[in-house]
């Protein structure tokens, strides 16, 4: 016997069968009913909205309207409960209509007994409760799928996207009309990965390490993963790009600040030592010149003079990465410290013939800064731009823009370029490429930035040029 109450919701114009209906329900022992009675269809619709019914019989003539309409307009309302049509006659055309609006079944009412009633209503309440179930794990799934920060699509086993979530578009910059069919092969920038994909139906991927490029030419480093799966006989693959470039960004930068307070420890203790006997050879050089009569014996003390001098100096800009730490930061402009870093650079520009666009936003993006230090950090990446590019060909161009609520500074340019085996040494310090440089820049650049609270991450193709592209949350 069937302990729950089943709510029962009967709609009927005819009174008299409505309560002929209702003793076929009387008859069902092993069942018990809560039946209520609506005689128009403006009731009916009432009833509906209060979504208080287990089970839902609706007459097919209901006055103007009928009982079609009443289940067309009851699945708009989301019922999701079974609803069964009651006919005075059968009706093929009917009872398909019904069906195909989300009736779970049919009764012709010349031919309704106690028996034809149970089992119709065992039935669609074990089938409602299958798809109430399916339904549910599907939205909740779907939530999962939905929110997730992650790039997860479904694809046929040659990669062709069917079916994706809002981050792919966050992650990749395509529009859902340009994502939805195109190839993840296309969006992977790794020529191993199609030797990986093929191996696909024999075994899935895990957490294989790629690079993808986005609408506007952003490399990104991911963690990709994939498996092919069936749908009945109908096989395709279920993927996840998971975004790791902040965190490679992250790691990068504090193995170089691991480096530079190491490195800066040393040279701290080495200028300490220096400067010492430096400061005693330039006093006893100048406490020579005094005593000598010869002018032409001064001019040996006044070439050691001007070599300590030199030897101080450069001890001096030995120090400079070290010293970002004492900055103060406020609120100004970032595009008014933008030009200011070009205006600096305008000789070099001028002597190499270098053209610089600038394409800043609209809004002028004021943050907490140090002109001084945050200008010398840009005029850094401008010069450097400036000596890997050919006269007359170069071209820089520096863009401000507003991406993932960070306000991004990027210096792109077309120059020689950096080679993958130096692209994880470009920030450390000493480190260079330069035939007389020192390898103190782009290690003060990202001391600065770092004293900003700011990132820099760098993409670069031999023969293409450099990116660099800074970073500052507002987190």
């Amino acid at each position: 016997m069937n302990s729950k109450v089943i709510t029962v919701l009967l709609v009927d114009d005819d009174e008299d069968d409505y309560f002929l209906t209702r003793e076929y329900f009387n008859d069902l022992i092993n069942w018990k009913f809560d039946i209520t009675w609506c005689a128009t269809y403006k009731e009916a619709i009432h009833a509906i909205q209060n979504k208080k019914f287990d089970l839902y019989f609706f007459d097919y003539l209901l006055g103007e309207r009928n009982g079609i309409d009443l289940i067309e307009e009851a699945t708009t309302l989301e019922c999701e409960e079974p609803m069964i049509l009651l006919t005075g006659k059968g009706d093929t055309k009917i009872a398909v209509e019904a069906l195909r609006l989300g009736a779970v079944d049919y009764l012709i009412k010349n031919e309704l007994d106690s028996e034809k009633l149970e089992r119709t209503i065992r039935y669609a309440l074990e089938r409602t409760s299958v798809l109430k179930a399916l339904r549910h794990s599907e939205r909740r799934y779907r939530r999962v799928f939905e929110e997730s920060n992650d790039f997860l699509f479904i694809s046929d086993l040659e990669g062709v996207i069917t079916d994706f979530n809002t981050s792919a578009c966050t992650l990749t910059g395509y529009l859902p009309k340009e994502l939805k069919g195109k190839n993840i092969l296309e969006i992977v920038d790794d020529v191993n990965f199609g030797l990986v994909w093929d191996g696909i139906e024999d075994r899935a991927i895990q957490d294989f390490e790629v690079r993808i490029a986005t609408t506007d030419g952003e490399k990104k480093y991911c963690v990709f993963s994939a498996s092919m799966e069936m749908d009945e006989d109908n096989p395709y693959v279920q993927g996840r790009l998971h975004d790791i470039t902040a965190r490679k960004q992250s790691e990068r930068e504090r193995l170089f600040s691991e480096k530079l307070a190491v490195t800066s420890r040393l040279v701290r203790m080495l200028a300490h030592e220096v400067r010492n006997p430096l400061t005693n050879v330039n006093l006893s050089a100048e406490q020579l010149e005094m005593e000598l009569v010869d002018e032409d014996q001064k001019f040996y003390t006044q070439i050691i003079k001007r070599n300590c001098t030199r030897i101080n100096d450069l001890i001096t800009q030995l120090l400079q990465p070290s010293s970002s730490s004492d900055i103060v930061l406020v609120e100004q402009s970032i595009h008014y410290i933008l030009d200011e870093a070009i205006a600096t650079a305008y000789d070099r520009v001028q002597l190499k013939r270098i053209k610089i666009t600038k394409a800043y936003a609209d809004e002028d993006f004021c943050i907490p800064l140090d002109s001084v230090s945050l200008q010398m950090a840009f005029l850094n990446l401008i010069t450097n731009a400036i000596e890997a590019m050919d006269e007359d060909k170069g071209i820089l161009r520096i863009t401000t823009r507003i991406q993932a609520d960070s306000l991004q500074v990027i210096f792109a340019d077309n120059g020689s370029g950096i080679s993958q085996e130096n692209m994880d040494k470009v920030f450390e310090p000493y480190f260079t490429g330069k035939k007389n440089g020192m390898g103190l820049g782009l290690a003060t650049t990202l001391n600065i930035l770092h004293a900003h609270h700011g990132r820099i991450d760098v993409q670069s193709e031999v023969g293409e040029g450099t990116t660099f592209t800074v970073s500052f949350s507002d987190k």
